[in-house]
C-alpha cells in the first residue's frame, strides 16, 4: 500500500534543489583546487654526442668514441628537453689521462622546450694529446650528462 505524500515533503525538496546544486559546485571548486597542475618536464640532457664531423649547423649526427690526434676539431651536440631559457648551462672537457679539466664554457639557454646546443674544440697547438677525455653538460637544476672519447 502506498502511503500519501504530505505537501510539505514535496515544497522541502523544491526548497533543497538550489542548495545542493550549490553544494555540488562547491565541492567540484574543492576538487579541482586539491588537483596538483600539470608539471613541465624537467629540464634534462637527453643525449650528447662529440664527433669529428658536423653538419652546417655543427649538429652532430651520430656519436664517435675514438679521434685521431691531428684532428682539427671535435665537435659536440647537447640535446636538452624541457628547457627554460635563461637558465645556465656549464660544457667541461676533462682530460682524463692526467686528471685535468681543460675547458670550461658557461651559456644561457636560448630557448624554452626542446634545445639543440652545438659546440666545438679546435685542435691544441701541438695536436690533441693521446689518451681519455670526457665531456660532461651540467644544466642549472644540477642535472648532468657524461661521454667519454679516446684520442690515439
Amino acid at each position: 500500500m502506498r502511503q500519501p505524500v504530505h505537501q510539505s515533503t514535496i515544497m522541502g525538496c523544491r526548497h533543497c534543489g538550489p542548495m545542493l546544486m550549490a553544494g555540488l559546485a562547491v565541492l567540484f571548486m574543492v576538487i579541482m583546487a586539491a588537483t596538483p597542475a600539470p608539471l613541465q618536464a624537467a629540464t634534462q640532457v637527453a643525449e650528447l654526442m662529440v664527433s669529428d664531423h658536423a653538419d652546417a649547423k655543427g649538429v652532430v649526427a651520430e656519436h664517435q668514441s675514438k679521434f685521431s690526434s691531428s684532428v682539427a676539431e671535435i665537435y659536440g651536440t647537447a640535446l636538452i628537453s624541457g628547457a627554460i631559457k635563461g637558465k645556465e648551462v656549464t660544457t667541461e672537457l676533462f682530460y682524463m689521462t692526467k686528471n685535468l679539466s681543460i675547458l670550461t664554457s658557461r651559456d644561457d639557454l636560448p630557448d624554452d622546450g626542446e634545445v639543440t646546443l652545438t659546440f666545438a674544440f679546435p685542435k691544441p697547438d701541438k695536436g690533441w694529446p693521446p689518451g681519455d677525455y670526457k665531456l660532461v653538460i651540467t644544466l642549472a637544476n644540477r642535472a648532468t650528462k657524461a661521454v667519454t672519447f679516446q684520442v690515439k
